[in-house]
């Protein structure tokens, strides 16, 4: 007597009601008698998703995918879980392949249409957006409508799509704090303020509303205001990755770095290995300073995922950082393959030829990396030092002013500039430089040193003794230590961290 068919739909319904050890049991029966029932894989995915077993799942998934490629459910579940991950590039990828199974279908190209504008590719965005029918899209199109418009030069277009997102505000309460985020990611705190200003009226105030509110109070400087908001959010949901993320962002601002770590693990525990939140942590770790804790992080998130150009990143960072310049290289050699021309991975690459001696390269790496916005200034401080290097003070000079032209505060770029002056005999530009290296970063030593030449250059001799005295306080002792002559190259910070 031949068995009964599986009846998937029922097993459906457990899932849905999370009654997921009797899904699990079944599905597991459904396998091992049929061991290439895409149905049963998929489904059991789906279990291994809400039980937070995401490599299991994607595993089941792509097995699916591989017993029914023409199923577009087995592979939306693959697309979704990519999405959740923030493995956008990969997510782009697998969406496309979804839309070609149902080309008539608006959710696929919805999908679409939002990870393109995420991944900065707002033509392509636009063009996938235009192919829905205005009356099937879903609200949660309209931010990323308002993203591509902005990021275009589309003044009027972008000001219609910012007034269907309030106008659906009450209905939809996810899509204001996403528009707001993109406004204060794209550099414009002051439009995500008045926009976070609208609509709280209008509509619910949810955990991912603070913690919005939250990340605009911080990026304005109303640090206090900013922590009652976020507590707001984390008391009506402990668990809610937007709260928790922002939490950490705030930790950071105030460079409480131990507690932006419990807040990142906190967020990675209640949902998906999100790759940002991972990046966020590696990050942190190297900044709390603990650079085992930032290894062990990178190296299993590239070890899951040796595909993923973030986590080769990541680890690459780490290695940077750890000053194991050659394993570095080999991972950003890897990043480049997939991505000719990120400029993360050139910085990346023209670091760690840097610190290898290996300066023509450095400086190609380096100059390819221009174009990043505040990163720009690691990569001037660079190429600053490798033009002092090669004995070219004028162009090292002009290197260092244009680190500072992106960064004004770093006390690096600073006191390097300070140096190039001394060399060049301008001593009252040198004086400048150096009494505000010093002002920014009072524990470095070397800078005291060189105000101390400075100042007795200049006939200032009871200055330069009170700089000497700091000096001798703050630098390292070693018995046979001579006074440096020569201020060696500071380390710097990894590719994608933020400048001093």
């Amino acid at each position: 007597m031949a068995a009964d068919p599986p009846n998937f739909s029922a097993i459906e319904v457990l899932v849905k009601q999370s009654k997921l050890q009797q899904a699990e049991i079944q599905l597991q029966s459904i396998l091992e008698a049929q061991p290439t029932s895409y149905r049963a894989e998929d489904l059991l995915g789906q279990v291994r998703v809400r039980q937070r077993k995401y490599d299991e799942a994607e595993a089941l998934f792509r097995r699916a995918v591989e017993h029914n490629p023409k199923s577009e459910e087995v592979c939306v579940s693959l697309a979704s879980l990519l999405r959740d991950e923030r493995r956008t590039s990969e997510a782009i990828t697998q969406y496309v392949a979804c839309q070609k199974l149902s080309p008539q279908g608006t959710g696929n190209a919805v999908e679409l249409a939002v990870l393109l504008q995420q991944a900065g590719e707002h033509e392509k965005s636009l063009r996938i957006a235009s192919t829905i029918p205005p009356a099937a899209r879903y609200t949660k199109l309209l931010p990323t409508l308002a993203a591509d418009y902005l990021a275009l030069g589309k003044t009027e277009p972008t000001q219609r799509a910012v007034g269907e997102v309030l106008a659906h505000a009450s209905t939809d309460p996810d899509i204001v704090p996403e528009l707001a985020n993109i406004f204060l990611q794209s550099g414009s705190p002051n439009d995500a303020a008045e926009l976070l200003r609208i609509a709280q009226g209008a509509q619910e105030n949810t955990p991912a509303f603070l913690a919005t509110v939250a990340r605009v109070q911080g990026a304005r400087g109303d640090r206090q205001q900013a922590r009652e908001t976020i507590t707001k959010a984390l008391e009506m949901d402990p668990n809610s990755i937007e709260a928790l993320s922002a939490a950490a962002e705030l930790a950071e601002i105030a460079n409480e770095w131990d507690a932006a770590a419990g807040f990142l693990d906190r967020a990675l525990a209640a949902g998906p290995p999100r790759s940002d939140l991972l990046q966020q942590l590696v990050y942190v770790e190297m900044k709390r300073p603990d650079l085992p804790s930032a290894h062990a992080v990178a190296l299993q998130w590239h070890s899951r995922r040796p595909d993923d150009p973030s986590g080769t990143m990541a680890l690459a960072t780490v290695m940077i950082e750890g000053t194991h310049y050659g394993e570095a290289k080999a991972l950003l050699a890897k990043v480049l393959t997939y991505a000719p021309e990120d400029k993360r991975a050139q910085l990346g690459m023209g670091l760690a030829d840097f610190y290898t001696g290996n300066l023509s390269e450095a400086s190609k790496c380096l100059t390819a990396s221009l174009g990043q916005g505040p990163e720009d200034s690691t990569a001037y401080y660079l190429l600053g030092e490798i033009s002092k290097q090669q004995g070219d003070i004028t162009d090292a000079v002009i290197q260092m002013n244009r680190a500072l032209g992106v960064n004004p505060d770093s006390p690096r770029a600073l006191g390097a500039l300070g140096q190039l002056y001394f060399e060049q005999n301008s001593l009252e530009k040198a004086r400048s430089a150096l009494e505000n290296a010093v002002a920014k970063a009072p524990d470095d030593p070397q800078n005291h040193y060189e105000l101390a030449r400075t100042y007795n250059k200049l006939g200032m001799k009871e200055e330069a003794q009170q700089q000497l005295q700091l000096y001798e306080k703050l630098r390292p002792k070693r018995p046979t230590e001579a006074l440096p002559s020569q201020p060696a190259v500071p380390q710097q910070p990894p590719p994608g961290a933020k400048n001093d």
